[in-house]
């Protein structure tokens, strides 16, 4: 029988700040749908993902990646994926709901591993701007450290910047005080949509800085 409620079982805060909204916003339409989910994978150190792919291998188990810890090649890795299963014992992995939820976080903007030709993953779900594999990030940031430096910028404005609630600017949310750090989710041309003590919002990227 299902679960009435999502069981989270990773650290959010490791995930990339747009994912981690994109997320909530997930586990909503799931939820509006009547589906209940575990998040069972989020980010991966590089000793853990090894462990992963020792199995099936040097160590006992099946084969659950073909990505080496130390060639960075998993999406979990760089923060920006995180699987499911079914919040029920019994369906855990069943196709037809693993289908559903992949419909449902493809609406929102997610990419999803069941969508991909070889090796097909349906409980992986990513961002899908960097591609389906990491080897834009690995070209253009070269190490995780580098990469997580883009998640977040500190205001540089003496007043503060307004956050907005839409990028037209037509209701103002809040000022965040100069010195705070927002939460990068998307990067645009003269805006940045950002986080900031769980609102979401809409500032000007020349009063924030990374």
């Amino acid at each position: 029988m299902m679960a009435n409620k999502h069981d989270i079982r990773i650290d959010r805060s490791k995930l990339h700040p747009r994912l981690d909204v994109m997320l909530g916003n997930f586990l909503t339409a799931c939820e509006k749908s009547g589906l209940y989910l575990i998040i069972t994978e989020g980010f991966r150190t590089k000793e853990y993902q090894d462990e992963l792919y020792a199995k099936g291998r040097t160590a006992k188990g099946n084969i659950v990646t073909y990505a080496r810890g130390s060639e960075y090649k998993s999406q979990h890795q760089w923060g920006i994926a995180f699987d499911i299963a079914i919040n029920d014992k019994s369906r855990t992995y069943e196709a037809a709901l693993m289908k559903k939820a992949g419909l449902i976080g493809k609406k929102i903007g997610l990419g999803w591993g069941g969508d991909w030709k070889s090796m097909i993953d349906t409980p992986h779900f990513y961002l899908p701007e960097w591609g389906s594999g990491t080897v834009t990030l690995r070209n253009r940031y070269k190490t995780f450290a580098c990469f997580k430096k883009t998640w977040t910028a500190k205001v540089t404005r003496e007043a503060g910047v307004y956050l907005y609630k839409d990028k037209l600017k037509t209701k103002k949310i809040m000022t965040i005080p100069k010195g705070e750090s927002v939460d990068i989710i998307l990067r645009k041309t003269w805006y940045a949509k950002v986080r900031y003590k769980s609102k979401v919002g809409y500032v000007k990227q020349k009063f924030i800085t990374s």
